[in-house]
């Protein structure tokens, strides 16, 4: 059925995300493009704890600027297990 072909093609670029990252999910830019979401919606999902501080990403104190780090294996995780919970609409 073509929703096997649909999974192993998505487990597929998830294997070679952990083998060779395309993208550097702990940074902002990396997150936005594997996501394929923008930056409004990544600071929504920062708001309404789509995206858990201290689990998906830890904020930094530099001087006067906030710098967010992302967790890689949350992030792919959050991707795995966000679809299912679209599909309900």
């Amino acid at each position: 059925s073509s929703d096997l072909m649909q999974d192993l093609k998505k487990k597929v670029t998830e294997l070679k995300q952990h083998i060779k990252p395309e993208y550097d999910l702990t940074k902002q830019s990396g997150v936005l493009k594997y996501l394929e979401i923008s930056e409004s919606t990544l600071s929504k999902y920062r708001a309404t704890g789509a995206l858990r501080e201290g689990y998906h990403f830890h904020r930094e104190l530099k001087g006067s600027k906030t710098i967010i780090t992302y967790v890689s294996g949350a992030i792919e995780e959050y991707k795995r297990e966000k679809p299912k919970k679209e599909k309900t609409k």
